[in-house]
């Protein structure tokens, strides 16, 4: 009887956690798109510093010190707040409630007229495809752009990093059934493509670059892009914001380049991003 027990006991142990192991991990509600000041969110008896691009679950408690701002944007509505300190904030699901403090400032979508339907993820979950890098392993040539995924330019200029030795550069583009679209060899660490190039819509292109080393050694590294659609290109013209927009608008508009696989430019604005807030450690990772 005692054993006949103990199975059982050891059966509802297992199935325990496995219960506890498939719970799903609590869904981000907002994230913050700016802050300059201090605000620290407490959780469960933790608390940790929130920065820019920080995920906010439903139910988070917020204390946001004294002179600080903290600019969130709710994921499922587009709405953004901006919150000035000293204040304390619960991150309901719909909405924030301010339980002590100035009155939150609700503003419109964050990527505007022209980004009306567009939803934002929370950056965590496309940084994985964000910090993936073109270089091979053991490679030395590094490629710098295009970084894969989509380019809006139907012409992009190629560029990569100098290998120490390398005087000329081998420069070849292909489509993707192996055709030579265009060929050159340069000193200079980038090329353009003549007029008479045209990238056409659904093609995966290829892209190599290789030189020799003062020793002989060839290095070479490949990279590989594709247009984006037109559609698409169109919908990013028209939620691009404007260069005089909040911080939190370009942190917005460069989130959802990264969520549309367009890594080119998404760097553009991490890296102006990064430059206006240089202590925000996760603006720094994406810039690079």
């Amino acid at each position: 009887m005692m054993q006949v027990l103990r199975q059982v006991l050891a059966i509802g142990i297992v199935m325990s956690v496995a219960v506890l192991n498939a719970a799903p991990a609590a869904a981000a509600v907002a994230m913050v798109t700016d802050l300059q000041g201090k605000a620290v969110q407490s959780s469960e008896g933790r608390t940790r510093e929130l920065s820019v691009l920080s995920d906010l679950d439903a139910g988070a408690q917020v204390q946001i010190q004294s002179g600080a701002t903290l600019t969130v944007l709710y994921l499922e509505s587009g709405s953004e707040f901006l919150f000035k300190g000293p204040a304390a904030v619960i991150f309901a699901a719909a909405q924030p409630e301010v339980t002590s403090g100035a009155k939150a400032e609700k503003r419109a979508p964050a990527l505007g007229r022209g980004g009306r339907d567009i939803r934002i993820k929370p950056v965590g979950l496309v940084q994985g495809a964000m910090v993936m890098r073109n270089l091979r392993a053991g490679a030395r040539l590094l490629l710098v752009t295009p970084r894969g995924g989509y380019t809006l330019d139907p012409s992009p200029e190629f560029r990569w990093q100098a290998v120490p030795g390398g005087l000329t550069y081998a420069f070849e583009l292909n489509d993707e059934s192996g055709v030579a679209v265009h060929q050159a060899q340069t000193a200079a660490l980038s090329v353009m493509l003549p007029a008479t190039v045209l990238l056409r819509e659904g093609m995966q292109y290829s892209w190599e670059v290789s030189t020799r080393t003062a020793d002989g050694a060839r290095v070479s590294n490949i990279g590989k892009f594709s247009l984006a659609p037109a559609d698409l290109r169109t919908q990013a013209d028209a939620a691009r914001p404007d260069a005089a927009a909040p911080l939190a608008s370009r942190v917005v508009y460069a989130a959802w380049l990264e969520q549309m696989n367009l890594k080119d430019e998404a760097r553009k604005y991490w890296q102006a991003a990064a430059a206006e807030r240089p202590d925000e450690p996760r603006l720094k990772t994406f810039a690079e």
